[in-house]
């Protein structure tokens, strides 16, 4: 049964990305990126990994798909021009397709070009000892592979700290709140009654 269940939510996933990708209408298009992450962690749920599940649920569909929800919705998109540079990069897209193809060839046909991974901790071995899944999880990701974490840390907050300059304007004439002035102003000064 959740065999016939995973290959039925597959199939969901994978046609709601298609149409994430060929919708006509831009929210159409966050809509269905919003259902095939609800699908993905139904996945997730049928492969008992039941952190990831409510990770991409609480991370992507709580936050990210509401931000591009709201961003698209805000943005006044002129479908012209969209159309008109689809063609000139997808010369490019069919490259990064067949590159990501040939990934994900490699990952399922068992292709091992570096050799096997020697790593301190096998997930089945916690699993199997009676470790929750989060728990495994846990362990594997802040004993082995604790400095990978780390420096992915520190690029998000490197990747922050650039979005903030960035987006930040030194325009000098913006009008400001001097609090301390507000307060010094007396009720006389201002109200005058004729």
């Amino acid at each position: 049964m959740t065999e016939i269940l995973f290959y039925i939510f597959s199939a969901i996933t994978i046609l709601s990305s298609f149409f994430v990708v060929f919708s006509f209408n831009p929210v159409h298009s966050v809509l269905f990126l919003i259902f095939s992450f609800f699908n993905v962690a139904v996945i997730f749920l049928l492969s008992d990994a039941e952190f990831l599940a409510m990770t991409l649920i609480i991370v992507y569909v709580g936050a990210v798909a509401v931000l591009f929800l709201f961003v698209v919705m805000m943005l006044n998109i002129n479908e012209v021009v969209v159309k008109e540079g689809f063609l000139r990069y997808f010369p490019l897209g069919l490259i990064l397709i067949s590159i990501f193809l040939t990934e994900l060839i490699i990952i399922f046909k068992d292709i091992n070009f570096f050799g096997a991974a020697s790593s301190g901790i096998n997930i089945e071995e916690l699993i199997n000892q009676g470790h929750e899944n989060t728990k495994a999880l846990g362990l594997f990701l802040y004993t082995d592979f604790f400095i990978i974490f780390q420096i992915s840390g520190y690029l998000l907050l490197v990747a922050m700290i650039g979005a903030i300059v960035l987006a930040h304007d030194d325009k000098t004439n913006l009008k400001g709140q001097n609090v301390y002035r507000q307060k010094r102003i007396k009720k006389e000064d201002i109200i005058k009654l004729k």
